[in-house]
């Protein structure tokens, strides 16, 4: 419950300073999967960047999911010096984080880890 507080928490600014145009990070696509999905269903992975601190390489990214294997929400803190110490600081939602797709992650940790400094 309390995972899921956090999350909610962290959701909301988000959501409000993307509908603002305050300074909450670009919601990028990460992935849009079709695999084991019969046309014309998808499922899509989308990322906020959160924190745009660079304190000891690490940033803070909600990740979103959304189609039809369901919906997931979580906080991934993205450690770019050893990929290793990343972890889910909180989620959310019917799908758990396992079932986030190891290409979003890498496309995530490509992203984050090489546009920001």
């Amino acid at each position: 419950m309390r995972n899921l507080l956090m999350a909610a928490a962290l959701f909301w600014p988000s959501v409000y300073g993307l509908a603002t145009g305050a300074q909450a990070g670009e919601t990028v696509l990460l992935f849009e999967d079709t695999d084991d999905l019969p046309p014309p269903y998808k499922q899509w992975w989308y990322a906020t960047q959160a924190d745009n601190s660079s304190y000891d390489q690490a940033y803070e990214v909600f990740i979103r999911g959304e189609g039809k294997r369901g919906d997931f929400f979580g906080i991934l803190r993205v450690d770019c010096l050893n990929a290793k110490h990343s972890e889910w600081l909180a989620t959310g939602g019917i799908m758990s984080a396992g079932d986030v797709p190891a290409r979003a992650i890498s496309e995530l940790r490509q992203q984050t880890c090489n546009n920001s400094g």
